[in-house]
């Protein structure tokens, strides 16, 4: 009785002392977990970890070393109890009892002096491989010199290795085989604690080169930004200043690319405008070249001005003589480009007689006046030059003819041709004057003298019914009695049809 009594007891003993372990080992691993759980940082985690296992196991000379992503060996992450702390040396799979264990994923006990020498010489000479061996490092792998036992056990997530917990000691017996499980559960933790975390600092090492790589672009946006608003600016300085060398529908055309830039000419139907200033030339011999300089640039920029508000294309400055068209590069019609043309001599003639009174009251006594020759007709238009250098111009009888015209206009006066007048009749009045002889032309040219804007041309009659078409300009009647005779005579003929 006394017997089974004392088994009973020894049996609760052992029951409760397994229960006491059991609850210690789970008060273990929360307190490792807790603390190692509680951190990203890689070297963190490794140091508290070999901490706690000192403070609960008495390792006092310990490290931990991860496995590198291609599975070929292995770095001290963090040492514990060693002078020289050893971090960043390198073992390769195979090699020893860590590279070994690495190999294997199975814990790996030393206790044997003769071969722990052996192990740490093997590691030694591992290390100190010649240059052609990736794991050459100028970092030792620490090592107890008196070290009579070592336990390496693996670090496993999943049954992949994440690294190697290492324990070196002088006494022959580390920990009891009961503490393997207990310390494998641990190492797994730590193992999963270490793959948070580097996985965590991959994620910021990513995130800080995504971060870097945007920071860079948006330096290279920037910058690009600005270089191109530099551009830009250079561009439209540089618009600018081409733009006072072409007139302005020219110019439109070519940078919106409706004209190409290459010799292309046509013919069409144009209103050719020629002025020069009467006394100019003498004016050149008087004044100093500055003051003839600013008079000529006020006058070009008014006249320039104007033509520019009835749409006139400028082809060029001659001096003081100025030649534009109107009818390309766009066109509103023959008539209204004729209308328009007279129009803007017209305009221009104001605005001249107002330079005078300027420039008589700044003590240029000498009067500049303006002689004014339109011609309405088929012209040739386009690029004419070489194949490094364009002119957008006009050329042919047209422009010869309008020319002769302003050779032949009273001063401050305009003179059109015939075909000029018969399109702009209805909206001006014009005084007929005397037919001029014009080189290349083989017949005499009729010419008109602009007087006034008109409503309605009182002097133009022009009627069309079926049978009869009547047309009577009054200005160009020179005998108003055989004018009425002819009528009369003609109304006697359609009186006698009628009886």
């Amino acid at each position: 009785m006394i017997n089974k009594n004392l088994q009973s007891e020894n049996e609760l003993e052992n029951i409760k002392s397994l229960l006491e372990r059991k609850s210690k080992e789970v008060e273990i691993i929360k307190q490792i977990s807790n603390k190692i759980n509680k951190s990203l940082d890689l070297n963190l985690i490794a140091s508290e970890m070999l901490s706690l296992m000192n403070d609960f196991f008495g390792f006092q000379h310990s490290m931990i070393l991860l496995a590198s992503e291609d599975k070929k060996y292995l770095s001290v992450l963090e040492t514990y109890g060693y002078n020289k702390k050893g971090v960043g040396a390198k073992v390769k799979f195979g090699v020893g009892v860590i590279g070994i264990v690495a190999e294997k994923k199975k814990l790996m006990r030393m206790a044997n002096l003769g071969m722990q020498r052996s192990y740490m010489q093997a590691i030694r000479e591992q290390v100190k491989i010649t240059d052609k061996n990736q794991l050459q490092d100028k970092v030792m792998l620490p090592g107890l010199k008196n070290a009579e036992s070592q336990v390496a056990i693996p670090m496993l997530l999943d049954n992949e290795l994440v690294g190697v917990f290492s324990v070196e000691s002088e006494k022959m017996n580390i920990f009891d085989k009961a503490d393997e499980i207990l310390i494998g559960i641990l190492a797994n933790q730590t193992a999963i604690a270490l793959e948070n975390a580097r996985l965590y600092q991959l994620e910021q090492k990513r995130l800080k080169e995504l971060n870097k790589a945007h920071h860079k672009l948006e330096n290279l946006n920037t910058n690009l930004e600005k270089k191109v608003d530099e551009r830009t600016s250079e561009l439209k300085i540089l618009s600018e200043k081409l733009s006072k060398y072409f007139s302005p529908q020219v110019y439109e055309s070519i940078f919106s690319g409706k004209l190409d830039v290459k010799i292309q000419t046509k013919r069409k139907p144009l209103t050719v405008f020629f002025s020069d200033l009467q006394g100019f030339t003498e004016l050149t011999e008087r004044l100093e070249p500055e003051v003839l300089t600013k008079l000529l640039t006020q006058y070009l920029t008014k006249m320039s001005n104007i033509a520019i508000k009835w749409g006139g294309t400028i082809d060029k400055f001659i001096g003081d003589a100025i030649l534009i068209f109107f009818g390309d590069p766009a066109t509103k019609g023959d008539e209204e480009d004729a209308i328009a043309c007279v129009s803007m001599a017209i305009e221009m003639l104001e605005e001249l007689n107002k330079l005078r009174i300027s420039w008589r009251k700044k003590g240029l006594t000498k009067p500049l006046n303006a002689r004014i020759g339109i011609h309405s007709g088929v012209c040739t238009v386009g690029n004419f030059g070489s194949q490094d250098r364009l002119d957008y111009t006009i050329i042919g009888n047209g422009v010869n003819l309008a020319s002769r015209l302003e050779s032949k206009s009273n001063i401050n006066k305009i003179l059109l041709s015939e075909d000029t007048y018969l399109l702009i009749r209805d909206k001006i009045i014009c005084k007929k004057k005397e037919a001029i002889k014009v080189k290349g032309i083989s017949y005499p040219i009729q010419t008109y003298e602009v007087i006034k804007f008109s409503e309605e041309n009182k002097n133009l009659i022009e009627k069309n019914i079926p049978g009869l078409s009547l047309s009577i300009d009054k200005s160009e009647i020179e005998d108003s009695k055989v004018a009425i005779d002819l009528v009369s005579e003609v109304l006697q003929h359609l009186k006698s049809k009628d009886s």
